[in-house]
């Protein structure tokens, strides 16, 4: 009796621990919401599911991507990693954490010209050891051999902005680029020169060929240098670049560059974004300033600049309600459709300076109409700050599609309920 009772214990305890392995624990939940990262920190340009595959050697004979990820330099071997696939399905080639240096790169360069790869349109050998005029070199006879690549990613390497020269003149070979990535690179130093003469004559040639470079790739959306190191005349020359050059330029990443010490260049970047006149209708641009320290300071700049754009990052600047109530003034001519000011401790004092245009009377709300996004995560704002956020939105201060209010512990929930 007592071994059955015994043998039905075991086999109750199996089952509940069956049950418990199929249904969801409290763990995965906290996992997935990982997989929410800053674009600005992701070191490739297309996140991996974080399925694991086993051997990292094996090919799936129904895969479009070449993929080589965590081999020494010896194992990079692109016949290999082909196997039996044809090459013209290959979609995709990556190359991650290999310590790849710049001859490697260039031998699989060469073999991969040896393929017809009609289908390629994503390139991304991030986080290697990539650089120098020879990497420049690679890169353009690999964009002339398969001009259908559109997304190439070539962060956390060692290039420079001069390393690139030679992409200026693949001309049509690199027009099909849309995506680049340069975060985390070396991309340029200052010129230390004698005389302000040489240095103008050194800065006028560099004006000439990245004005070049940035010509031949005509197709440019999207632009990532967060944590990139560059002197302020070569960041300024490139955006001045982008912006006067590719009309069809959607987004430029400047995160975590530090110009908060850098606010002459801050003016500089955001002249760039000036119209030419009033008629000039507002082009589609994201910028990025996130994680910069502006401060208030930066944030005048930017105010006072009279630049157009669509949408503005803000996050992560240690923006104060004095910060809040410039942005308030600007708003109105500003052409913003998106704002992000999360994690600005400004707290309910910088919802005031925001909303409330007239001192005197709180329900003067100014009607901006044409914001439709604003992000307010962790920025230490309790009830009032909901209330006054209703009360503006009851006077139609913005047509707002999309108000971020996560993380402000302050808040009660039915305060955001009312909302």
């Amino acid at each position: 009796m007592n071994a059955i009772a015994a043998t039905s214990a075991v086999d109750i305890a199996r089952t509940q621990s069956a049950v418990l392995s199929k249904s969801p624990s409290r763990t995965s939940f906290t996992s997935t919401s990982s997989s929410d990262k800053d674009a600005s920190t992701s070191p490739t340009l297309f996140e991996q599911t974080g399925v694991d595959t086993g051997d990292a050697k094996a090919i799936n004979t129904h895969s479009r991507e070449i993929a080589m990820v965590d081999l020494s330099p010896e194992e990079l071997d692109i016949a290999q990693a082909l196997g039996d696939r044809a090459s013209e399905s290959i979609e995709c080639v990556r190359i991650n954490r290999c310590r790849m240096n710049c001859e490697t790169f260039q031998l699989l360069v060469d073999a991969l010209c040896k393929y017809e790869l009609p289908c390629l349109h994503t390139v991304d050998i991030s986080q290697n050891r990539v650089g120098g005029a020879q990497a420049g070199a690679a890169l353009a006879k690999l964009l002339t051999h398969a001009p259908t690549i559109r997304f190439l990613s070539l962060g956390w390497n060692q290039l420079s902005l001069v390393d690139l020269k030679a992409l200026a003149v693949t001309g049509s070979g690199a027009c099909s680029i849309q995506c680049l990535d340069l975060r985390a690179n070396p991309l340029g130093t200052s010129h230390k020169l004698s005389s302000k003469k040489a240095k103008k004559h050194v800065e006028s040639e560099d004006n000439i060929w990245v004005s070049a470079l940035v010509a031949a790739m005509p197709n440019l959306t999207h632009v990532q240098m967060a944590q990139a190191t560059i002197d302020d005349s070569s960041l300024v020359c490139l955006l001045h670049a982008l912006t006067a050059n590719v009309s069809c330029l959607e987004y430029i990443g400047l995160e975590w560059l530090g110009l908060g010490s850098r606010l002459a260049t801050v003016r500089s970047i955001m002249s760039g974004l000036v119209p030419a006149d009033l008629a000039t209708p507002v082009r589609s641009l994201h910028l990025n300033l996130a994680a910069n320290n502006l401060g208030d300071g930066g944030v005048k700049i930017i105010a006072e600049s009279g630049a157009m754009l669509t949408s503005l990052t803000l996050a992560c600047n240690f923006i104060t309600e004095r910060g809040t109530g410039m942005l308030a003034k600007w708003l109105p001519s500003s052409g913003l459709l998106a704002l992000e000011l999360s994690d600005n401790y400004f707290g309910d004092q910088g919802i005031t300076s925001l909303l409330v245009t007239d001192g005197r009377r709180q329900s003067a709300y100014s009607p901006y109409n044409q914001l439709t996004s604003l992000g307010l995560n962790s920025c230490c704002l309790t009830d009032t700050s909901l209330r006054m956020l209703t009360d503006a939105l009851t006077y139609n201060w913005a047509p707002l599609a999309s108000l971020r209010i996560l993380r402000n512990n302050r808040m009660s929930p039915g305060a955001k309920v009312a909302l």
